[in-house]
C-alpha cells in the first residue's frame, strides 16, 4: 500500500432480535435487538394457521407500505418464525444524546430517514399498541445536540423527494413524510450523539463507540405508530448506513438473515460479507428502493412467465423489502405463476373465503407440502438464481371444519393509473437466506443460510473476518406461554433481552 493519510475505519455489527409468533459499516460492529411489532395479536401459531384478525392487520400494513413506496461489522440478532403473518415488522432500541435517551424504533430497509418523537410535541402518540413504553426525545436534555439550519451542509444532505423547503424558518432544516394511509411525521433535523457498545476483535474487550447521527426531531405525528420512531437503512445519504460510512465508522454494506422456524433467530449485519457462494444481481439504478431485475419464474424447471411481464420500463424491477410481510407480483406474471402452480399441484384448488369474506385460492391438503407441491426457480439479471420451496408461496390455514388448507401468500400487485406496478418480495421469500445489500458495488445477493449460525463479516474487503452470532434470546411464548401470557410478560422480556446491544468495533488503518 502507498504511504499517506491513515484512516480509522469501523465495521458495525448490529444484533437484532425479531420476535415471530409472539415475536424476533467504513469499519466496526454494532448490535441492536429487533422485535416484531404486532406479535401480541397472533394466536394459535403452534396449533397451525394464523388468526384471521392478525392476517388482516398485516395485510393492511402491507397495503399501506405499498402505497407509501413512492472498522467493524454491524449485526442484528433476529428472532422469528416461518409464519408469513408473523414476520416483517421489526424494531430496535437505540440511544441518542448525552446523557443517552433510549428509544424503540422501527428498523426499515425500505426507508431512509431516521426520526423519533420529539419535544415539544402536541400530537405525539403517548401509548403503544405493542405494550412498549413510549419515550419522547428532549433536545434540551442533551448536551451534545446541535441544531441544523437551512444553510448547513447537513440540510442539503438530508434533502429527499417530497421534503419541504426551508422557506418558513431558515433556522431549522425541516422534514416531512406522508404515508399512503394518511399517517405522517414532520419536524426538523438535528444532530446528536448515537452511542453503542463495541468489541475489539483482537481481544474481544467491550468498549463504547459513538457517531454523530442526523435524524428527524418529530414534533407532529398523525396516524398509528407503535414505536418512538423509525430508523432507515435505505440508499440515500441520510440513511443510517450512509451516515456511518461517511464518518468512516462502517462500510455501506449490510445483510440480514430471517430464520423460518418457530424458534426464529438470525442477524442483520453491516460490514463486508465474507460468506462463500453468495450470488449477486445488480441493483437497478435511479430507484428509491432496493430494486433488482427479475427475468423469469419457472415452476418445476419450466418457465411460466414471460420476460415482458417484468420489463423495467413498466415495473422498475423487483423491490427486495424485509419490511413487507407478503409478496406482490404484477400481472400478467401473477396469473402465469398461479396457473403454473395449480397445474403442478397434487390436488385441485378450492375457493375459500378469507377473514374479510373475499375469495382466495387454496388447496385442501393434509400432508406436507414440501416435496409434494412444486418448487419455484427465479432468474435474475447477471445470472443469479433463487430457488424457493412451497412454504415460500403458500401459507397454512386451519378451516372451521378442521381441515387444513394451504393458500397463496403471493398476492396480485394493484395497478394505480400513472404509477409503476411494483413486484415486491417480502419476508416469505427472504426467509432462511442471507440477503446482502451492497451499496458500494451496487449489487444485491443471497444464499440459502441457517440463520442460527454465525455470519462471516470483516471490517474491510481484505481484513480477517469475524463470526457474528445471532442472539440466543427467544420470543415471548416460545416456552409454553399463551398469547395473553406472552403479552403480559413483554416488559420482562424487553428488560432481559433488549438490553443486549453489543457492537464489535475494529479499527483498521489503510495507507493511501
Amino acid at each position: 500500500m502507498g504511504m499517506g493519510r491513515m484512516w480509522g475505519m469501523v465495521v458495525v455489527v448490529v444484533v437484532v432480535v425479531m420476535v415471530g409468533s409472539m415475536f424476533g459499516a467504513a469499519v466496526g460492529q454494532h448490535q441492536f435487538d429487533l422485535v416484531h411489532a404486532y406479535a401480541h395479536m397472533e394466536e394459535g401459531r403452534r396449533e397451525g394457521g394464523s388468526s384471521g384478525e392478525y392476517r388482516q392487520v398485516l395485510q393492511e400494513h402491507d397495503r399501506r407500505r405499498l402505497r407509501r413506496m413512492m472498522l467493524e461489522v454491524v449485526a442484528f440478532p433476529i428472532t422469528g418464525d416461518d409464519d408469513i403473518f408473523t414476520t416483517g415488522l421489526y424494531y430496535t432500541r437505540i440511544s441518542l444524546g448525552t446523557p443517552p435517551q433510549q428509544f424503540y424504533v422501527h428498523v426499515d430497509t425500505g426507508s431512509d430517514v431516521a426520526w423519533v418523537n420529539c419535544e415539544p410535541c402536541s400530537s405525539c402518540r403517548r401509548a403503544s399498541n405493542v405494550a412498549l413504553p413510549i419515550s419522547v426525545y428532549d433536545p434540551r436534555k442533551s448536551s451534545t445536540m446541535t441544531g441544523i439550519s437551512c444553510t448547513d451542509p447537513e440540510c442539503k444532505v438530508a434533502a429527499y423527494p417530497g421534503n419541504p423547503t426551508c422557506s418558513s424558518n431558515p433556522l431549522e432544516c425541516p422534514y416531512s413524510t406522508l404515508y399512503g394511509d394518511g399517517s405522517s411525521t414532520n419536524g426538523y433535523f438535528v444532530n446528536d450523539l448515537f452511542t453503542f457498545s463495541q468489541v475489539q476483535s483482537g481481544n474481544a474487550t467491550t468498549t463504547t463507540g459513538s457517531a454523530t447521527l442526523t435524524f428527524g426531531c418529530g414534533s407532529n405525528q398523525t396516524g398509528t405508530w407503535a414505536t418512538d420512531g423509525l430508523i432507515g437503512f435505505g440508499q440515500s445519504p441520510i440513511a443510517v448506513t450512509s451516515q456511518l460510512s461517511e464518518q468512516n465508522k462502517t462500510v455501506n454494506i449490510f445483510a440480514h438473515c430471517l430464520q423460518g422456524d418457530n424458534q426464529g433467530s438470525g442477524s442483520l449485519v453491516i460490514g463486508n460479507i465474507q460468506e462463500p457462494d453468495v450470488v449477486y444481481t445488480p441493483i437497478v439504478p435511479r430507484q428509491n428502493h432496493y430494486n433488482v431485475e427479475l427475468l423469469n419464474i419457472a415452476v418445476r424447471g419450466v418457465n411460466v412467465t414471460t420476460p415482458a411481464a417484468f420489463d423495467l420500463s413498466s415495473t422498475g424491477g423487483v423491490i427486495m423489502d424485509s419490511g413487507t410481510t407478503l409478496t406482490y407480483l404484477v400481472q400478467p406474471a401473477y396469473g402465469q405463476f398461479q396457473a403454473g402452480v395449480i397445474d403442478a399441484a397434487p390436488v385441485a384448488p378450492s375457493n375459500i373465503p378469507d377473514y374479510q369474506g373475499n375469495s382466495q385460492t387454496c388447496f385442501i391438503y393434509s400432508y406436507s407440502i414440501e416435496g409434494n407441491f412444486p418448487n419455484l426457480t427465479l432468474y435474475f439479471a447477471g445470472g443469479a438464481v433463487m430457488t424457493l420451496g412451497p412454504s415460500s408461496y403458500l401459507y397454512k390455514q386451519t378451516l372451521n371444519s378442521g381441515l387444513t388448507a394451504y393458500c397463496f401468500s403471493w398476492m396480485e400487485s394493484t395497478n394505480t393509473p400513472g404509477y409503476l406496478s411494483y413486484t415486491i418480495f417480502g419476508d416469505n421469500v427472504l426467509k432462511d437466506k442471507l440477503v446482502v445489500y451492497d451499496n458500494v458495488d451496487k449489487k444485491l445477493g443471497w444464499k440459502n443460510f441457517d440463520c442460527t449460525k454465525g455470519i462471516l463479516v470483516s471490517s474491510t474487503a481484505t481484513s480477517a473476518p469475524v463470526t457474528v452470532l445471532p442472539s440466543q434470546a427467544g420470543p415471548p411464548g416460545a416456552f409454553g406461554n399463551t398469547p395473553s401470557d406472552a403479552h403480559a410478560n413483554r416488559a420482562a422480556f424487553f428488560s432481559c433481552w433488549l438490553c443486549i446491544v453489543w457492537i464489535a468495533f475494529l479499527v483498521c488503518h489503510s495507507f493511501l
